[in-house]
């Protein structure tokens, strides 16, 4: 992948991820080149808020294109509302998702088509199992289903877990340019945990606690009392300390 935010990188990577694949993260045009003759060799390239040019000034999808080759499958994934028309580009499918659970169906789609055998993504952490397609979190024989935020939300808390993230954090992880009822969702962020920490009973009973650190941000911790184990960890090249074992 190639990807110019925090957001489209952290996120494409948890899907890839679970999907079974390790992916190879560029996150300049230069990084791209350096891996020289081999980018013509990658399955498929997924392009992550990509500018029209890049600090350079080098248009960036004519110049993957040319680093990679007329014919490797492209997914260039734009969160923005407003990110403008695409230049015209042969075997690009252009993706706008506004949360993870529809960033994992555009990926899906992709390696479906370029013939990787995907089984709708799962993703534990002890008791708890995540079912992006259907925004539903299981524990304890129920089933839970969220809104985007925050199933978004607390996907990032079991991402980061251990870790004290803060609201600024969270934010960033969130559609920018949304409005409506979900914007005021994202602008009431302690709201959303609170109700979080009730629906998904994270006080402790299942194996994770949710702490609330008062101008700090949020913490969730295991507590020692899950009934499985809590996954087998992932070695990762960035910020997430991911602790989940994918359940595919």
């Amino acid at each position: 992948m190639l990807a110019y935010s925090l957001r489209s990188r952290e996120f494409a990577r948890r899907v890839f991820r679970a999907a079974g694949h390790a992916p190879l993260v560029f996150v300049s045009l230069d990084e791209l080149a350096d891996f020289g003759p081999d980018a013509s060799t990658l399955e498929m390239l997924l392009i992550g808020e990509a500018p029209v040019a890049d600090s350079l000034g080098r248009p960036v999808l004519q110049s993957v294109r040319e680093l990679v080759g007329p014919e490797l499958p492209l997914l260039l994934v734009q969160f923005d509302r407003d990110a403008g028309p695409v230049p015209p580009t042969a075997n690009l499918v252009v993706a706008a998702p506004r949360d993870f659970s529809d960033l994992c169906a555009a990926v899906l789609s992709l390696l479906s088509a370029v013939g990787a055998d995907n089984a709708p993504l799962k993703m534990t952490w002890g008791d708890y199992t995540f079912e992006p397609a259907r925004r539903v979190v299981a524990f304890d024989g129920r089933q839970t289903g969220l809104d985007p935020v925050a199933f978004d939300i607390a996907l990032e808390l079991f991402f980061r877990a251990g870790q004290l993230v803060p609201k600024r954090t969270l934010t960033l992880m969130l559609p920018p340019d949304e409005k409506g009822p979900a914007r005021r969702r994202i602008d009431n962020i302690g709201t959303v945990i609170k109700e979080l920490r009730s629906a998904l009973r994270l006080r402790g009973q299942h194996g994770w606690h949710l702490e609330t650190r008062p101008r700090l941000g949020y913490r969730l911790v295991q507590t020692g009392r899950s009934g499985k184990p809590a996954g087998v960890g992932v070695a990762v090249d960035g910020p997430s300390a991911q602790v989940f074992s994918p359940a595919c």
